[in-house]
C-alpha cells in the first residue's frame, strides 16, 4: 500500500468523518439565531455528555473490531465480529437501562436542568449511535469506500432536515434537537443493520474469541474516557463557575474550531488501517515520518489561514442575517486556540504506529491520562480569572 493510496483512503474515508462533523458546523447558524446562549450551552451539555458516555458503551470494541477485521480473514474474522457485536448489543442495553433508571436522579447534573423526558431519548441514541457506528466500521475494514460515504451522507442529510423540521418550522427547541437526533440514530441503525447481520454467525462465538477482544480493547476504555474528558469536561467546569450562558459562547467558538480536528480524524480514517497493514513492512519507518512532514506541514497551514479568516468568517451576511448570530461573535476569540490544541493532537495521531507495533496498549491511557488531569487542573486554576478564554487554553495545553 502506497503514500498514495493513504492519501486517497484518507480523502476518502475522510469525506465520510468530514460530513458528520460538518453539520455540526452547518447547524451553528441555526442553532445560534434560535437560541439564547444559555439555551445553546444545555444543547452543548446533552452533546458533552452523548461523547462522554458513549465511550463507556464502545470500552474499546469499535477499535478491536477494526483490528480483527483487518487482520484475519474468512471463519476468524467472523467468529471476532459475531463475538464483538453481541457483547456490544447486550452491554449497551445495560448501560442506558442503568441510565433510565437513574433518570431522574442525574438530568439537573447532566444538562444543567430538571428533565428526565430528555435522559430517556439520550439513552436511545447512545444504544443506537453506538451500534450503527459498528456497522458502518466494516466497511472501513473491508476497503469499501462508497458504501461507508453513503451512510454517513444519510446521517448527515437526514440530521439537518429533521432539525429543520423540529427545532426551526416547529420550534420544538432543545427537545426537536434531540428528538431529531434520535430519529436519525434509528433510520440510520435500520437501514445498516443488513450489513452486521451479514458478517454474524452466532455459532462461532468463543469464550476465547471475547477475552482476546476484551484484553486488547479494554485499555481503549480509559484512553477514550481521558481523551473525551480532554475534549469536553470544560463545558461542565465553566457551568459550575459561569453558568450555561459561558458553555453557551465557548461550544460556539469550538464548533469553528472544528475544522482542525475534521483535518486531523479525516487522516486517521485512512492512517489507521494503512499502517495498520504497512507496519511490519520493510521500509515502512522511514514512510511514516515522512507521511509525518507532509501531514503536519499541511495541518499548521490550515490552521493558520483559518485563524487569520475566523472573524470574517463568522460575520459572512446571508441574506440579512450573518452566518453566526451577534449575540456569539465573542467566541471568536477562542477559535485560533482550539485550533492550536488540534495541531497537538495531530501530532499525537501521527505517532500511534509505534504503540500497535509493540502491542503496548496499556500506554495509551497513560498518555491520555496525563492531557484530562492536566485540562481539568488547568480549568479550575484559569476559568475564575480569564473565563471562557481560559478553558480554550486549558484544553490546548493538555
Amino acid at each position: 500500500m502506497s503514500i498514495k493510496n493513504l492519501g486517497k483512503e484518507s480523502l476518502i474515508y475522510g469525506t465520510g468523518h468530514v460530513l458528520v462533523r460538518f453539520i455540526t458546523f452547518l447547524l451553528l447558524p441555526i442553532y445560534t439565531h434560535v437560541f439564547t446562549p444559555d439555551e445553546y450551552g444545555i444543547v452543548s451539555l446533552a452533546y458533552a455528555f452523548i461523547g462522554f458516555s458513549i465511550m463507556f458503551y464502545r470500552y474499546g470494541m469499535d477499535t478491536a473490531l477494526m483490528k480483527y477485521s483487518v487482520q484475519f480473514k474468512f471463519d476468524s474474522r467472523k467468529a471476532y465480529i459475531s463475538s464483538i457485536y453481541i457483547i456490544q448489543i447486550f452491554s449497551s442495553i445495560i448501560f442506558s437501562g442503568i441510565l433510565y433508571f437513574l433518570r431522574n436522579y442525574v438530568s439537573e447534573s447532566i444538562l444543567g436542568v430538571n428533565n428526565s423526558d430528555w435522559i430517556i431519548i439520550i439513552a436511545g441514541i447512545l444504544i443506537l449511535d453506538n451500534l450503527w457506528n459498528h456497522h458502518i466500521l466494516i466497511f472501513r475494514a473491508e476497503n469499501r469506500p462508497g458504501p461507508y460515504i453513503f451512510f454517513n451522507l444519510l446521517n448527515v442529510t437526514l440530521t439537518m432536515v429533521l432539525n429543520i423540521l423540529l427545532v426551526v418550522k416547529w420550534e420544538l427547541g432543545i427537545e426537536g434537537v434531540l428528538i431529531s437526533n434520535l430519529l436519525v440514530s434509528s433510520i440510520t441503525f435500520i437501514f445498516s443493520l443488513p450489513i452486521i447481520i451479514k458478517r454474524i454467525d452466532l455459532s462461532l462465538i468463543k469464550s476465547k474469541v471475547i477475552k482476546d477482544v476484551i484484553i486488547f480493547g479494554l485499555p481503549f476504555l480509559p484512553a477514550g474516557i481521558f481523551t473525551v474528558v480532554m475534549e469536553l469536561s470544560n463545558r461542565y467546569i465553566l457551568q459550575w463557575f459561569e453558568g450555561t450562558y459561558s458553555v453557551g459562547l465557548f461550544s460556539a467558538g469550538y464548533k469553528l474550531g472544528i475544522f482542525g480536528l475534521i483535518i486531523v480524524m479525516g487522516f486517521n480514517m485512512g492512517w489507521t488501517p494503512y499502517f495498520l497493514r504497512r507496519i511490519k513492512e520493510e521500509g515502512a519507518k522511514k514512510e511514516f515520518s515522512y507521511i509525518a512532514s507532509l501531514f503536519l506541514g499541511l495541518l499548521g497551514f490550515i490552521i493558520i489561514m483559518i485563524s487569520i479568516w475566523i472573524p470574517e468568517i463568522i460575520r459572512l451576511k446571508i441574506g440579512s442575517d450573518y452566518l453566526i448570530g451577534e449575540s456569539f461573535w465573542s467566541a471568536e476569540k477562542v477559535v485560533p486556540i482550539v485550533l492550536i490544541g488540534y495541531f497537538f493532537f495531530g501530532t499525537y495521531v501521527i505517532q500511534l504506529p509505534g504503540v500497535y507495533a509493540k502491542e503496548i496498549t496499556t500506554w495509551i491511557p497513560i498518555f491520555r491520562g496525563i492531557g484530562a488531569i492536566s485540562n481539568i487542573s488547568l480549568n479550575i486554576i484559569l476559568i475564575p480569572k480569564y473565563g471562557v478564554l481560559g478553558s480554550a487554553w486549558a484544553t490546548a495545553i493538555s
